[in-house]
């Protein structure tokens, strides 16, 4: 049983035996379909910006560009995700298809000035108007999944979002997965010195960060280039918006010590070569409820959720615990 208010490495403890209620899933994928193992049925990926499957009729009220990777059954949990600067609700396809093996029905949305929102024509970052998206989204959800506990889930600049939307949201959120939300970035100071000389010169000429996100994020070159050549990802950035980032960022003390009611599972990579873990150790701190996890992944670099970089013992511990707080509100998960 994971207990409350507490801290662990999971270099060790991965490798213990997990709760029988943490399914044993093997999957496997053909086009947009995910075929699970054992009980659980096939899945299907829709989106509102795609002719791969279809969508259900009431999820045209999210307005907002998204992806989601349904299970055929009614599902146990809602959950909503948002992803980390400079990429798009792609980059949480295996994850999505993992969720949804689990009988999680799982969504994605693209963050203003990423995804799809460049095609519209909105190729600039709004946070505000993110949070509003997200709201917005989360409404949709609550309404037609009226008895089903929602999860707000982000990595990286998405799990600052997510950490802000259930400070804001309380009453539209039973639980938040947050992975390296913190501000606290390796080589900061030199970064924010060439990004405030490029602001002088010319404030919105955009500058590749790929060096900055891409090289930092992963040592596996094989990873670097694909990430770089996808093109829904977004790796020219103008120095006006990576002020507006680095600025909202720094508000993730303010919004931690708004948490008051909602569970809180913390992510960390203890080979996160981009942001430092004890940054994330201090926003765990700083969150005021009490109902908290941390988990620092010992192997971990710095996306642990995102960009096919779950595994199979760190998705087995996240529906551990997603699960374990559905059972705390009564909420009984089915096969």
């Amino acid at each position: 049983m994971l207990k409350r208010k507490s801290a662990l490495f999971l270099s060790a403890l991965l490798s213990l035996a997990l709760p029988a209620f943490a399914a044993d899933v093997k999957s496997g994928t053909s086009g947009n379909h995910l075929i699970a193992a054992k009980s659980v049925k096939t899945t299907k990926t829709v989106s509102n910006y795609s002719a791969k499957g279809a969508s259900p009729a009431w999820a045209r009220a999210i307005k907002v560009p998204y992806r989601a990777w349904l299970p055929e059954q009614k599902p146990n949990e809602v959950i909503l995700c948002v992803h980390g600067l400079g990429f798009s609700s792609a980059s949480f396809a295996e994850f999505g298809r993992q969720m949804a093996a689990h009988g999680s029905a799982t969504y994605a949305i693209d963050v203003r000035g990423f995804g799809q929102w460049m095609s519209k024509g909105q190729g600039l970052m709004d946070f505000e108007a993110c949070l509003t998206d997200i709201e917005s989204a989360l409404k949709t959800l609550r309404k037609h999944y009226p008895s089903t506990p929602i999860y707000v889930v982000g990595e990286s600049m998405g799990g600052a979002i997510a950490l802000n939307a259930a400070s804001r949201y309380p009453d539209l959120v039973n639980g938040l997965i947050s992975s390296v939300p913190s501000s606290d970035r390796f080589a900061k100071a030199s970064s924010e010195l060439t990004i405030g000389a490029k602001y002088m010169i010319n404030k919105d000429k955009p500058v590749d960060i790929s060096q900055e996100v891409v090289s930092r994020a992963t040592a596996n070159p094989t990873l670097r280039k694909k990430w770089e050549a996808e093109p829904l990802n977004r790796m020219k950035i103008s120095p006006k918006e990576l002020k507006q980032f680095d600025d909202f960022m720094k508000g993730n003390y303010d919004a931690a010590a708004l948490v008051q009611r909602t569970p809180v599972l913390l992510l960390a990579g203890f080979k996160d070569k981009l942001v430092k873990p004890e940054g994330t150790i201090e926003l765990f701190n700083a969150i005021s409820c009490e109902d908290k996890l941390l988990m620092v992944v010992g192997d971990g670099e710095h996306l642990l959720l995102e960009e096919n970089q779950l595994t199979e013992q760190l998705e087995s511990m996240i529906v551990v615990w997603i699960r374990n707080q559905s059972r705390a509100r009564g909420v009984t998960s089915h096969p």
